[in-house]
């Protein structure tokens, strides 16, 4: 246990991790998608403690000296108690007491001043570059946000580590608490922070008073939190009855509730606070079940020619839009290639916005994505790409460039896609050279552990993340090729483990000599070019 006297010195060490955390970087570490990233800030969490029981120990040695010292001086004066006089008549006990004064206290004033645990001070602020930025830890609360919103999860079903019907071993402090309660407070879901806010009073521990202080975290906080919420909520006594409740807030809280009033909160919206759908959470979860259909699996060995050799097996899932699984088409070895290229390329996702007519970061898709073939990438990955494109083609039945672009994309934990389409419907640079996207075929490169899974909202269907498996739709209708607005699909946010899958979109004009291509129909796109 540390000493009181070492409390400033250990505020100091979280002052320098702080401080680090918000300035040092240079370069944002993509934490949540890469369990590499998570087991090197594993490992340094393990270091840092280590430092930190070192430079307790030496604390307590130099606490143990300074005890040592004080029981030493301590006994002459218990035994001179009640007869001074008679005691210093004793020329040796004048003699000592007179040195004493005079020469240890300068010695102990010394000792008092010289710096304790230096090296570990050192230590942490060599590697304070290495800790995760304010950037990440809003990243890493927000997924946990959108896990906790998807999956309809309470404060207690997270304490206990109960996700979506799955338990986990682990749980979360008052703080962690406190933190989501924050959150939902910023985004104007007091209702919520309500719930999350008590759940962090029913953690504290008062043993850890003193580590609460260190941390910046107290319990008047919560409660102010607390009260302002249901300020916020229109239940002023409930908010009266909160702030009395805190011993040192009682006599404020009338001044407290007067401020909330007059100072109304006004919620983080737009593209800061991410809102899925309820339709599309509720698809995610583990009780929705895809409807029984009459739809058939079958061996498919007519798209190509080398399927007669080598049938793929089919598994039909939509007829109208037509929606097919391909099971076991790559292989093992074949995915640990494509993972070997893509992943040093990876950074973060972009998503392709109308009204700016580009792409851009949004939070509307958060994981790390790859575009292959690259010119920086592995030479051995124009071998991978090639067989992938007569893969592509032996599924599809379709012309594919031979230059066409290959997506790679890595969700971590939380990491989604909201729902989306994936034609662009907009005059841009790929449309303009090969119309708009009439196929997507998409490649699942392992087995999402937890959620992860791609549902069609309009179409009421969920496909798991499984290793290996292909899915492949027509974005477009028949021969009219009219936008197919059925094809709206999105990720669901993944819980445990990653996700990887790759992508790849066929364009209608590229099929010019095998079926009729573009029709104006519903599409901005032609309608713009005429």
């Amino acid at each position: 246990m540390l000493p009181i006297a070492s409390m400033p010195e250990l505020l100091l060490i979280l002052l320098i991790l702080a401080s680090a955390a918000v300035h040092s970087q240079t370069e944002k570490r993509e934490f949540l998608a890469l369990k590499e990233e998570e087991m090197e800030l594993q490992l340094l969490d393990r270091e840092l403690i280590s430092n930190l029981v070192e430079y307790a120990e030496e604390m307590q040695s130099k606490v143990e000296v300074l005890q040592r010292f004080s029981e030493a001086t301590r006994t002459p004066l218990q035994a001179a108690k009640g007869r001074e006089e008679e005691y210093l008549s004793n020329p040796l006990h004048s003699f000592r007491l007179i040195r004493h004064m005079h020469e240890d206290w300068r010695h102990v004033e010394k000792f008092m001043r010289q710096p304790v645990g230096q090296d570990q001070i050192n230590f942490i602020k060599e590697r304070a570059n290495e800790l995760p930025s304010k950037e990440d830890a809003d990243d890493a609360t927000e997924a946990i946000y959108r896990i906790i919103r998807t999956y309809d999860m309470t404060p207690a079903d997270l304490v206990q580590g109960l996700i979506d019907g799955v338990q986990y071993n682990g749980s979360i402090s008052a703080i962690d608490c406190f933190s989501l309660g924050t959150l939902h407070f910023e985004w104007g879901k007091y209702d919520k922070a309500v719930h999350w806010l008590n759940h962090s009073l029913t953690l504290v521990k008062p043993v850890y008073k003193s580590v609460y202080n260190v941390l910046g975290f107290t319990s008047s906080e919560v409660h102010m939190l607390l009260a302002r919420c249901y300020v916020e909520m229109d239940q002023e006594e409930d908010a009266r009855r909160t702030l009395m409740s805190h011993p040192a807030l009682a006599q404020h809280s009338e001044r407290l509730l007067t401020l909330y009033n007059n100072t109304r909160h006004v919620p983080v919206s737009g593209d800061l606070q991410p809102l899925l759908p309820d339709k599309f959470n509720q698809m995610c979860r583990s009780s929705h079940q895809n409807k029984p259909s009459r739809l058939h699996c079958r061996y498919n060995a007519t798209t190509s020619p080398f399927l007669r050799l080598a049938p793929l097996r089919m598994e039909e899932l939509s007829l109208d839009p037509y929606i097919v699984v391909y099971h076991n088409v790559l292989s093992d070895a074949e995915i640990a290639k494509v993972e070997q290229i893509a992943e040093p390329l990876l950074e973060h996702s972009s998503v392709y916005v109308a009204e700016v007519k580009k792409a851009i970061k949004s939070k509307v898709r958060t994981a790390l994505g790859a575009w292959i073939p690259n010119s920086d990438m592995d030479a051995s990955g124009w071998t991978v790409v090639q067989g992938l494109y007569r893969r592509i083609r032996d599924i599809t039945g379709l012309n594919i460039d031979d230059k066409q672009h290959l997506q790679i994309i890595k969700y971590g934990y939380g990491g989604h896609y909201d729902p989306h389409f994936d034609y662009f419907n907009a005059t841009v640079k790929n449309t303009l050279a090969s119309g708009d996207r009439m196929v997507t075929v998409l490649f699942y490169l392992n087995d999402a552990r937890h959620g992860g899974s791609t549902v069609f909202t309009h179409l009421q269907l969920k496909v798991p993340s499984e290793r290996g498996k292909v899915l492949f739709w027509y974005n477009m209708r028949g021969e009219s090729h009219e936008l197919d607005t059925q094809t709206v699909h999105g990720a669901c946010p993944v819980i445990a483990g990653t996700k990887s899958v790759m992508s790849c979109w066929i364009h209608e004009l590229d099929q010019m000599f095998i079926q009729p291509t573009y029709r104006p129909n519903n599409r901005t796109f032609f309608h713009e070019l005429v």
